[in-house]
């Protein structure tokens, strides 16, 4: 039995919503990043580790998540991780030296882990098999369009009260969206469900998981570098600020519509073309690398159509990693299953982006989109040997009521 399709649909709301202001910290904070450096003092590095701090609190904290999730359900899970995430923005708003700032949205981050991983447990038990990946990827297209509406917003808000404003009118979003997707998400619990001895090493041993841990390892790489430096490579290749400014929507627009096309692909034949889409996606994205890499070496034109068609490899994966991830293992470690997936995505994004700095440093940056194009056809290659899962037919628990 399932929730009815209004049901299910008010919680893909909430959970994008809850998603999207998770975003607006974790990749907004950059657009006012020289004016919080001028108020706190922060030097280059110092700067750096705060804007990750979110980010690097939820990478700790995701598995952990996964297991309250699991345990809780949906709405407690999201009370308990809102009411932390948004203490820390609210002591983040009055600090003072840089150091209560920089462990205050390292607690958001701790809170904010919830919201991913309940939105994908909540999907999986409100939407049936063909629809997963088409939901999961309407909720992913969350994490580029926060990002989008906070580097808008967040300068005008500091205009009007600073940091502390800014840092206060986002925790409020994040207070609001939270409740609101736990409220709508209700008491979903697996009710009955066995209790499962070592559930990560359940976890890990499913059938293909560890394959797919290695695709989305590769995946995130390339998502990294284009994200990263695709402005730094415009610009040294000579070209104006505005054509990579064009070139920075445009990818970011196209991550937006690859989630929802890419899911809606992998949905088809009931869900089993999942392993054939993430192929597919390997290699647009290994193709795009090749042809960005002689696009900068043409025009501004073919610059941003290469870069849209980069993006639509190497920024529409993710939720099909997750949606994969989730159906390997039982329905009792769904939560956990897609929180083992984000934290792999988590860590290796944080570590691989200086080292594909370095990478450019050194090779330059046709070395650099060249090293993407062999990950991303390598990651294609993987995914080719992935074994399809023997899906469950219909969502294991009632839908939210």
């Amino acid at each position: 039995m399932q929730g009815s399709p209004r049901s299910a649909g008010a919680v893909l709301v909430g959970a994008t919503a809850a998603q999207a202001t998770v975003s607006f910290v974790n990749f907004g904070l950059p657009a006012i990043g020289p004016r919080l450096r001028a108020d706190f003092g922060l030097s280059l590095l110092e700067l750096g580790a705060v804007l990750t701090a979110g980010l690097l609190g939820a990478g700790v904290a995701l598995i952990a998540a996964g297991v309250v999730v699991d345990r809780l359900g949906t709405r407690d899970a999201m009370l308990l991780g809102t009411a932390l995430g948004t203490t820390g923005l609210v002591v983040a708003a009055l600090a003072s030296t840089k150091g209560v700032l920089f462990g205050a949205l390292f607690v958001f981050g701790i809170g904010s882990a919830v919201v991913p991983v309940a939105g994908a447990g909540a999907l999986f038990r409100s939407f049936p098999v063909a629809r997963r990946g088409w939901a999961l990827g309407v909720r992913q297209t969350a994490v580029p369009l926060g990002g989008t509406i906070a580097a808008v917003a967040f300068p005008v808000l500091y205009a009007a009260g600073g940091s502390r404003g800014t840092l206060l009118a986002v925790a409020v979003a994040v207070c609001a969206t939270g409740i609101w997707f736990a409220l709508i998400a209700g008491d979903d619990r697996v009710r009955g469900a066995r209790r499962v001895e070592r559930p990560f090493r359940s976890i890990v041993r499913a059938p293909g998981m560890q394959r797919l841990l290695l695709v989305a390892a590769c995946y995130i790489v390339v998502l990294q570098a284009l994200l990263t430096y695709i402005v730094p490579a415009i610009r040294a290749a000579g070209y104006s600020a505005l054509t990579a400014s064009i070139a920075y929507v445009a990818i970011n627009v196209t991550a937006m519509l690859a989630r929802i096309a890419w899911g809606r692909i992998a949905d088809t034949g009931g869900g089993t073309r999942r392993v054939r889409t993430l192929v597919e996606v390997g290699f647009v994205a290994c193709g795009g690398a090749l042809l960005f890499a002689l696009a900068l070496h043409v025009g501004p034109a073919a610059i941003v159509a290469a870069a849209v068609l980069f993006g639509v490899g190497a920024l529409g994966w993710n939720a099909l990693v997750y949606v994969s991830a989730g159906e390997r293992a039982s329905v009792e470690l769904a939560a956990r299953s897609v929180a083992v997936a984000a934290t792999v995505v988590f860590v290796i994004s944080g570590l691989s982006t200086p080292l594909l700095g370095a990478l450019a440093d050194h090779a330059g940056w046709d070395g650099l989109w060249l090293a993407c194009a062999g990950i991303a056809a390598g990651g294609a290659l993987l995914a080719t040997r992935l074994t399809r899962t023997a899906i469950p037919t219909a969502p294991a628990t009632p839908g939210p009521r």
